[in-house]
């Protein structure tokens, strides 16, 4: 189905990743880039933001991961940053952390047909799915947040529209 002339914006992208990444067993608070707050005040906590984007120009037809001629493919970076728990154990941090993980990774494995992340644009009547595909990593990390280290993990999702 082709694109219509309206186009996703970076908010809906990332507020579809949040809304689906947020619903993880284990987690008890999820923001979205325009609800960040300054500390970490609750234990599993998920914070998800744009980190970066690039364009293929389609008439160059240089990438290899460009499927469609003609069109151009805009890969969106998006970091979702899980904070298990304050540091005080290497034990109790990792015990805290990977079952947040694995509850994160259960919601990204759940992504499979369309639409991805539940996202839908409409325009002029017609509903289509913007992100086409998509390919996530994450590790380990240890937050500097507000002078506290935090354990947790760094979701790095890179999603492609077209």
């Amino acid at each position: 189905m082709s694109s219509p002339t309206t186009t996703v914006t970076l908010h809906q992208i990332v507020d579809a990743i949040e809304t689906t990444l947020g619903t993880a067993t284990g987690l008890a608070v999820s923001e979205t880039f325009d609800e960040l707050t300054e500390g970490v005040h609750d234990r599993a906590l998920l914070q998800v933001y744009p980190d970066s984007v690039v364009t293929v120009d389609a008439n160059t037809r240089n990438d290899r991961t460009s499927l469609s001629r003609g069109v151009a493919i805009t890969e969106f970076v998006i970091h979702a940053d899980l904070y298990a728990q304050q540091r005080t154990s290497i034990g109790e941090d990792m015990a805290a952390l990977v079952p947040l993980i694995d509850a994160i990774t259960a919601r990204l494995e759940a992504q499979q047909g369309s639409p991805l992340f539940g996202l839908t644009i409409t325009s002029g009547g017609k509903t289509y799915c913007p992100i086409k595909s998509f390919r996530w990593s994450w590790s380990r990390v240890v937050f500097e947040y507000a002078q506290s280290q935090f354990m947790g993990a760094r979701f790095i999702i890179s999603v492609r529209v077209f």
